[in-house]
């Protein structure tokens, strides 16, 4: 019977836990993923460090971040683990 009183409960957070993703912004979202061969080509504006509950997470994190600094596009420099990249902001549009 305590078994049946946790089940809502569960029910619930199974519910939230993708609520608690990082959604990109209207910004986030004009933010260009580019691959390492492309990324000579672009100015640096900023590296840094994000963290998510996921890959996907983090990622969103950095587009968001990325546009926030003032740049047009994004690399991933390191994936790490539990949901931890290194990426660079870019600019490199012209």
């Amino acid at each position: 019977m305590r078994n049946l009183h946790a089940a809502p409960l569960l029910i619930l957070i199974a519910v939230l836990i993708p609520a608690c993703t990082t959604q990109l912004t209207e910004a986030g979202k004009q933010v260009n993923l580019v691959t390492a061969s492309s990324a000579h080509a672009c100015h640096v504006v900023k590296a840094f460090t994000v963290q998510g509950s996921s890959n996907g997470d983090a990622l969103n994190t950095a587009f968001n971040k990325a546009a926030e600094v003032g740049a047009d596009s994004l690399s991933i420099v390191n994936v790490g683990d539990a949901g931890k990249m290194q990426v660079a902001a870019l600019n490199c549009r012209r």
